[in-house]
């Protein structure tokens, strides 16, 4: 909104309406979130203990538990057993008796190695996978 000097050497303020432009934006917006379709993703399902049960009553039964570090490793009655040791593990154990199955995860781990051995547990045969977040 400043003024301008004309051809012939007037001065003439300009000025613009942007009213049309407002409108024509809020008709493109509503156009937009009418005919936007909203997809749902289903995500990874994650089995975490139950906190009313009692662990206790499940000591007859040798709990397979894996620990994965933030610093990548993957660790099995205190020996770094790597994604590719897991199935090994879990496969045998599911054939004498299905052992419970737990995946501790330690604060700001990787989430495609937690989700790598989780597929590894599945792969020898582990029917449910629990995932628990620990403490360092």
């Amino acid at each position: 909104m400043r003024n301008r000097k004309n051809l012939n050497g007037g001065d003439e303020a300009t000025d613009i309406n942007i009213s049309p432009l407002i409108d024509m934006v809020f008709i493109l917006l509503i156009f937009f979130i009418v005919t936007t379709v909203f997809v749902e993703e289903s995500g990874l399902a994650a089995n975490t203990p139950d906190p009313t049960s009692n662990p206790e009553n499940n000591e007859d039964k040798e709990l397979v538990s894996f620990l994965v570090r933030r610093n990548g490793q993957v660790i099995y009655k205190e020996k770094d057993v790597g994604v590719g040791g897991v199935s090994g593990i879990v496969a045998p154990a599911m054939r004498q008796d299905e052992h419970p199955i737990t995946v501790n995860v330690e604060p700001q781990a990787r989430m495609a190695l937690v989700v790598a051995v989780i597929d590894a547990c599945e792969s020898g045969g582990a029917p449910q996978v629990t995932m628990k977040a620990v403490s360092e």
